[in-house]
């Protein structure tokens, strides 16, 4: 059941059923900003437990992605205004 819910939300942010596209754009890129920054949270909390520093230095490089990636949504977010 768990299974189609999730596939029910990623086909109504893939196909919006809105009239107006540019605000259901935006909401998705709100959503998946979101997300990102969940995902970078996970991997500094990751980092703080890493076994060996060659894993420490990969999760600092994940993060410093997701921020670059985070930062290019806001601008899109922004634009979309």
């Amino acid at each position: 059941m768990r299974a189609a819910c999730r596939l029910t939300q990623r086909l109504n942010m893939s196909f919006p059923y809105t009239s107006n596209i540019q605000d259901a754009k935006n909401e998705s890129l709100l959503t998946q900003r979101d997300y990102l920054n969940l995902l970078r949270i996970r991997h500094q909390h990751w980092m703080s437990s890493a076994n060996t520093p060659a894993t420490k230095k990969r999760h600092e490089e994940i993060i410093a992605l997701i921020e670059q990636l985070a930062e290019h949504y806001s601008h899109l977010i922004e634009a979309g205004r």
